[in-house]
């Protein structure tokens, strides 16, 4: 990017069972800077567990904004929003970036599923369908580092996720044709970190590291922000 180029806008893309949501402080924080910014609700996670959608449905999503927001477009996916980033970045001249925060990177056909092992982890709570999970001790799994009361609120806003939006094969990947940062977050135990970084190993150009659990940007916002700037800046 050289200087006349315009200031890529971040897309903000959240993880399963949130949404657009859990990005607000950061936003603020960005907003602060001049940073601009536009957020996804992926239609996989809300709270009408009938009408969850697939991984199709939020690459689709992603694509929607990317399609309505002017100009270069750095792309952020957090946790299992690392799959419809990867997927909706294909074949775009306007991302000219991609992080991934304590995200999955997955290569073309893999699922989120076998990624983690082919056993569904503890804190998925399946329904008795096994159409769609809720997230059992979200607190614990996600928020551990954060104010309890920030915790609490955000556990409490929590959705539904589908069951076929993490056993549903990754159609396409972009995470080697553009510029990638992988964002470990050091104190995670819903994707250790040794996961993260096997994960970001071979497949991103640049990794950094934050010092907290999975919800970096409600525990560490101000410094994940500084963050997503570096990665503007790079872009």
């Amino acid at each position: 990017m050289t200087q006349t180029d315009p200031t890529p806008t971040l897309v903000l893309v959240h993880g399963a069972w949130h949404g657009s949501w859990c990005w607000s402080t950061v936003v603020d924080e960005l907003a602060a800077q001049g940073q601009a910014t536009a957020t996804v609700d992926l239609p996989s996670s809300g709270q009408d567990a009938a009408a969850l959608g697939g991984l199709a449905d939020d690459i689709a999503a992603v694509g929607a904004v990317l399609d309505a927001v002017e100009g270069p477009k750095v792309l952020v996916g957090h946790s299992y929003g690392g799959l419809p980033v990867s997927a909706a970045a294909v074949g775009r001249d306007d991302v000219v970036g991609v992080v991934y925060v304590c995200a999955f990177v997955l290569d073309e056909g893999a699922t989120l599923l076998q990624a983690g092992g082919g056993t569904p982890p503890p804190f998925w709570d399946i329904s008795a369908d096994g159409t769609h999970m809720a997230a059992a001790d979200p607190v614990a799994v996600f928020y551990g580092d954060c104010d309890p009361a920030v915790a609490a609120s955000a556990a409490a806003q929590l959705g539904f996720q589908s069951m076929s939006s993490v056993t549903t094969p990754l159609p396409a990947t972009a995470h080697r044709a553009v510029p990638t940062t992988y964002v470990v977050a050091d104190l995670d135990t819903g994707i250790p970190p040794f996961v993260q970084e096997a994960m970001a190993e071979g497949r991103v150009d640049h990794v950094v590291h934050v010092d907290s659990a999975h919800s970096p940007f409600l525990s560490r916002p101000r410094e994940l922000s500084r963050l997503l700037l570096d990665a503007v800046a790079s872009a």
